[in-house]
């Protein structure tokens, strides 16, 4: 196409379109050459302190255990957290006994050899009893793929190289095996194999692609293989280890890097030892390979917020073990937008690393002078990206609030005082059924002096102790709205409102008690006391648009017990209408055998045949099989049963009628 487009523009004589087309070329390829390359995303989270402890608490049964594959997952587990066993001594002791034993299978020596090269220094007293059962598998014919695996990584760790003749005998065998089934796990035994044969194992290095595809994307942040933390960890660890051994870069991108490495920190939870090693075994090979290394980008703290009392982000910047980078790279935070009105307030912003910690980098958002709200930023750190979500908080300011009261009908002014935060009104106020009581208040941001609404605004009245006559306790929450000026407004008339308070006049005190998600001073102020006097109460239950419920003292009292009443029978028919109706039914019975004593049964003609008597023995069974049908069974049984005898009545009667017809033939 483009030979094309070059001699249209050479050989056409008008050149009418040919700045157009050369200016479209042009400006391909400048975005093709110089575009800048896709910036990588972080993990969502790392390895933390926390994570470790929890895994050293699942792996310490391990240590006093007696069966092999415990003490295997164990060992590994302790070294991959980098702890020491305190009891070294004591597993070497017991891996000593169990060589003794003279039918050790390829599996127990597998561990044993892996655990001999775990720890290290552990004196090893039967090695060639373990070097021949682990040969021998390999020698075998018949053995499979995981016996392969055990084998060969068994001898590996214990130094050993194979022979040329053994190397193409495990090659051979592994290709037949994927021939008939190339599953994940048959997949992993493979990678991990072929790591072990060294340069011979470059035959697997091309089915790496074939495992890779077979991986899932969950949400567009995690990739998995199907069968969950296990196989992955397994098909992770083989698709690297052969990787190195060739010195080939495997064929993941960075993104299927990172999504994977989600994927197994998304398995922190796991609570068996198995779980804990592979799990470890993944990340850590995720983390310490040559050629894609997820890093995280992340809050310090999760759920941060900022305030003027604490005005810097911190962010986390690490590999996916908690463990500083090799080369610590300029943190930068691109930019900071408002959610909800995307408003920005800063660009390219440098946050400064801390002195006592690699992997911590701060920045003072709060020189910005953001607004409350919720705010996500974007941060590079080096060729990694990652967009958090921060909370800037402000401190509300009680503005002026005025309490009193007014007249219901709203006929006079109200009677307002002005009450100073956090003080109470020292005065009481008091208010009867004809009055309503009236608040005023203002809040403003501390930060920008601006009026401010707040999510969470209610007046609580309860009742002073000892106030009311019966001695019982009263409470209720009213909300108080704000109007466009962000004045908030709260009226409550006393009369319509007597049934919510039981009729119980008395003292209450007034609290405001504001809340919200983004302020700092979340605050309840006992604002005043108020003498009610509500009327009394009426005989007869009106509706009333003010009262919010109606109060009954058997509230909290036991109920009546509910008891399930099933529905009564449908009237039946009188027997007289019942039996009439069985004898029409039976009517062509009786009329049959009248019949047949009219017309006579010539008996004597009947076939004495096995076919004769299954066939009307069939029939019979039919018609007694309708009689239960209407009496008792459904249908779908009945059609079960009439299969079968209707399968068995065809039969006979089939053979039945031959055997008539060809008596008659032959007559």
């Amino acid at each position: 196409m483009q030979l094309y487009l070059s001699r249209r523009i050479r050989t056409d004589t008008s050149l009418q379109f040919a700045p157009h087309l050369l200016l479209l070329i042009i400006v391909t390829c400048v975005t093709v050459c110089y575009s800048a390359p896709e910036l990588l995303l972080s993990t969502n989270s790392y390895l933390t302190t926390a994570d470790r402890a929890h895994f050293k608490k699942i792996l310490e049964p391990g240590l006093t255990s007696h069966d092999l594959s415990s003490i295997y997952y164990t060992v590994n587990g302790y070294a991959f957290l980098g702890e020491a066993l305190p009891n070294k001594q004591v597993i070497c002791d017991y891996l000593t006994e169990v060589t003794k034993d003279e039918n050790i299978t390829g599996e127990n020596a597998f561990y044993i050899a892996s655990i001999w090269r775990t720890i290290g220094n552990c004196q090893r007293k039967s090695t060639s009893v373990i070097s021949k059962v682990l040969s021998s598998t390999i020698e075998k014919d018949t053995s499979s793929i995981v016996e392969l695996y055990y084998a060969v990584n068994g001898l590996a760790a214990l130094s050993e190289k194979l022979p040329r003749n053994k190397v193409d005998k495990v090659i051979k065998a592994i290709e037949n095996t994927l021939q008939k089934d190339d599953n994940l796990w048959n997949l992993g035994y493979t990678f991990h194999i072929a790591s072990d044969l060294g340069i011979s194992g470059t035959f697997a290095f091309t089915r790496l692609e074939d495992a890779i595809i077979q991986a899932d994307e969950v949400d567009g942040q995690y990739l998995q293989f199907e069968g969950g933390l296990s196989v992955t960890s397994f098909l992770v660890n083989g698709i690297f280890k052969l990787s190195n051994t060739l010195k080939e870069k495997p064929p993941l991108t960075s993104q299927q890097t990172v999504k994977i490495a989600n994927y197994l920190l998304s398995r922190r939870s796991v609570q068996t030892p198995r779980g804990v090693t592979n799990l470890l075994s993944a990340l850590t090979t995720l983390a310490n390979n040559d050629y894609e290394k997820p890093i995280c980008v992340t809050l310090a703290n999760e759920g941060i917020s900022i305030s003027t009392q604490q005005p810097f982000v911190t962010v986390k910047v690490c590999d996916i073990l908690g463990n500083p980078l090799t080369s610590v790279p300029k943190v930068i935070a691109n930019s900071a937008t408002r959610v909800g009105d995307d408003a920005a307030i800063l660009s390219n912003e440098n946050f400064q690393p801390s002195p006592n910690d690699k992997t911590l980098f701060t920045i003072n958002l709060m020189k910005m002078k953001p607004e409350r709200g919720f705010y996500k930023v974007s941060i590079a750190a080096g060729s990694v990206t990652n967009t958090v979500t921060v909370k800037v908080l402000c401190e509300v300011v009680v503005d002026h609030l005025e309490i009193g009261t007014a007249d219901a009908d709203q006929t006079t002014q109200p009677k307002l005082t002005r009450v100073l935060y956090p003080k109470k009104l020292s005065e009481k106020i008091e208010a009867d059924s004809q009055q309503k009581l009236v608040m005023r208040f203002l809040f403003r941001d501390g930060t920008t002096k601006k009026p401010m609404r707040t999510h969470q605004t209610f007046v609580r009245l309860s009742s002073v102790a000892n106030s009311n006559s019966d001695k019982k306790a009263r409470e209720i929450l009213l909300v108080a709205e704000p109007d466009a000026s962000h004045l908030y407004k709260f009226d409550m008339p006393v009369g319509s409102m007597a049934a919510n308070f039981d009729y119980l006049s008395g003292d209450y005190n007034v609290e405001l008690i504001v809340g919200d998600a983004v302020l700092s001073n979340p605050f309840q102020w006992t604002v005043a006391t108020v003498t009610l006097k509500f009327p009394e109460p009426i005989s007869t239950e009106r509706a009333d648009k003010g009262v919010l419920y109606k109060y009954k003292s058997n509230i909290y009292e036991t109920k009546p017990e509910i008891k399930h009443m099933f529905r009564e029978r449908e009237k039946r028919p009188p027997a007289f209408v019942s039996n009439l109706f069985s004898g029409l039914c039976l009517a062509p019975v009786l009329l049959l055998l009248i019949l047949w004593a009219k017309l006579g049964v010539n008996i004597s003609n009947f076939p004495i045949s096995v076919s004769a008597l299954m066939f009307h023995l069939g029939l019979g069974s039919i018609f007694v099989l309708f009689g239960i049908f209407w009496l008792k069974l459904n249908m779908f049984v009945t059609l079960r049963y009439l299969v079968g005898l209707g399968v068995v009545t065809f039969l006979a009667g089939n053979k039945m009628l031959s055997r008539i017809a060809h008596k008659h033939k032959s007559r």
